[in-house]
């Protein structure tokens, strides 16, 4: 019998090891770990990676003290995290669970639950993963949200739900890099000022990637790992900058934010906040890239990854960005609880 409850601090080590078996079962079965996973270099044995190298081979639910971070981390800032236990005769497992973040979004999406991430094993006498959709929902919907969404990372494990009629495709982006060097300088007048995450009120802006939820990316990274030495040098490679920009006759007020999880010199992550209004202007996104490639001007950051839709994505081929044809379109489906 499967029953449906909210996961409690006693169950971090349960979680860690379901997770750590669907890790391993995708794994080349020998315990040897690249150290830089981006590089695909430096093989060493699972328990001699570092806690950050074990981070990048497998997220923050392959170890004990990363996970307890990331769940403290989760239900303060409006999370919650659904498990699914099997009880046969006495014996009770958990066979699967949910992390659902909750936070209301620039339109068109609103207050949203995202199923951030979904886990289940291989071995079960009843398929769990129906049941920890239909509670999500129920828990969206008592919460006072009105949308359930699904990023990509999660959602091939409940691609089996998407038959649901209410589902709608929110964003299918595909990611185009372009070297700082094809970049010419941005012409228009603006001032570049570094700001603590915490003073921004990016919720009031729109994010150009709706790839993923965009706020869980950019809260969860800044505070889930500030307290572990080892992880700072990843926030260290989480990089904002507030840009005031005139456009079109008007200051307007934009946020610029790159990131890299490894540790070698690639390509970055690019992310805007822009007004809303201003949301299907693609001149501003290339002048935007312009001005990031201005501010980071450093060998450590030879270009940049933006994720756009096909029909931004037409606009920046046309403007010397490239499709990176390695990696696959990321969708992400929404509908209504």
């Amino acid at each position: 019998m499967i029953t449906l409850r909210p996961i409690r601090p006693s169950d971090i080590n349960a979680i860690v090891s379901l997770s750590n078996r669907r890790l391993w079962q995708h794994h080349s079965g020998v315990d040897e770990w690249h150290t830089d996973p981006i590089n695909q270099a430096n093989l060493v044995p699972w328990e001699k990676l570092t806690l950050f190298q074990k981070y990048l081979n497998g997220g923050v639910a392959c170890d004990p003290t990363l996970y307890k971070n990331h769940l403290n981390w989760l239900t303060r800032n409006g999370g919650f995290v659904l498990a699914a236990e099997e009880t046969v005769g006495v014996m009770k497992r958990i066979v699967a669970y949910a992390e659902i973040w909750c936070i209301e979004e620039p339109s068109p999406i609103g207050k949203t639950g995202s199923i951030i991430k979904i886990e289940a094993d291989t071995t079960f006498t009843e398929d769990p993963i129906p049941k920890l959709y239909a509670n999500a929902k129920k828990e969206i919907r008592a919460r006072a949200y009105s949308t359930l969404a699904i990023c990509p990372f999660g959602s091939n494990a409940v691609s089996s739900n998407l038959d649901d009629s209410r589902w709608e495709l929110l964003a299918l982006t595909r990611r185009y890099r372009i070297s700082r060097a094809d970049l010419s300088p941005c012409e228009l007048p603006h001032k570049v000022e570094e700001v603590a995450r915490a003073e921004l009120a990016i919720q009031n802006l729109f994010c150009v990637d709706q790839s993923i939820p965009p706020f869980y990316n950019w809260a969860s990274v800044w505070e889930e790992f500030e307290l572990l030495p080892e992880m700072k040098r990843a926030i260290h490679r989480s990089q904002a900058r507030r840009v005031e920009l005139e456009y079109h006759g008007k200051t307007i007020t934009t946020v610029i934010w790159i990131w890299s999880w490894g540790d070698v010199e690639d390509f970055w992550r690019l992310t805007f906040w822009i007004p809303p209004e201003l949301e299907e202007d693609r001149e501003l996104i290339l002048e935007l890239t312009r001005i990031a490639a201005e501010i980071w001007d450093t060998d450590d950051v030879p270009g940049f990854d933006l994720c756009a839709d096909e029909e931004n994505g037409s606009f920046l081929v046309n403007r010397g960005f490239k499709v990176d044809e390695e990696l696959p379109a990321e969708p992400r489906y929404y509908t209504g609880v």
